[in-house]
């Protein structure tokens, strides 16, 4: 786990972290001394403080999107962590984000390590095998990916294609020893960068198998530094 951000409000405190991949936001009542977890409509998501700047206020903004839901603001009331929905971006061309599915597969790196892989697709993707699949990774620095919406992956999915996303070491999805491992001194060193190689060719496996693909149908596109 990855402590990102701590904010503070009169009553109570809300922590950033990163766990398993995904951003989890935990609000600490400074009255009753407890933990509580804000609650997302999806499993698979990104979310961060939309910015709460009165430190008396009773909601707590936050910015969610997905891999199916677009750019999304919700304001959650602090005392019951009931959530409500304040805009959400407009997606030109009749989307509809009812027809699509997104999901999380995990794939076994050369040391047993378990690597996420988010993926998105149609509904109605035969699974079958005839459908192709687009993987894409990259992680450095710390700085991986997160599953976001993207207006320009559309056209993919509107012809069948299976968009999956490797959240490989370099990245900090998994937590601070994730990036270390990906590190270009411990390549150098342990052969540590063969990691965020591996990890993304790995990720072809599971993301086929996960809907009925054959790997041989997969296209894969990547960046390191």
């Amino acid at each position: 786990m990855l402590l990102e951000g701590l904010d503070l409000f009169r009553d109570v405190a809300v922590a950033v972290e990163q766990s398993q991949g995904l951003r989890r936001l935990r609000v600490f009542d400074f009255t009753k001394g407890a933990w509580r977890e804000l609650s997302f409509p999806e499993p698979i998501y990104t979310a961060f403080p939309g910015g709460t700047p009165e430190f008396n206020s009773p909601t707590f903004r936050v910015s969610y999107q997905s891999m199916v839901t677009p750019a999304t603001v919700y304001d959650y009331t602090m005392a019951t962590l009931e959530r409500k929905l304040m805009k959400q971006q407009e997606v030109l061309g009749g989307y509809d984000p009812a027809q699509c599915a997104t999901e999380r597969q995990w794939a076994t790196s050369r040391d047993g390590v378990k690597v996420p892989i988010s993926l998105v697709y149609k509904k109605s993707v035969a699974r079958d095998g005839s459908a192709p699949l687009w993987l894409y990774g990259y992680g450095s620095y710390g700085a991986g990916m997160s599953p976001t919406f993207s207006s320009g992956r559309l056209s993919l999915l509107d012809r069948g294609v299976v968009y999956a996303m490797a959240h490989i070491r370099g990245g900090s999805e998994m937590g601070e020893g994730w990036h270390d491992d990906g590190m270009l001194m411990k390549m150098m060193k342990k052969k540590k960068k063969k990691n965020t190689f591996t990890h993304f060719i790995r990720g072809v496996v599971p993301a086929a198998s996960s809907v009925r693909l054959r790997a041989r149908r997969s296209a894969m596109r990547g960046r390191w530094r």
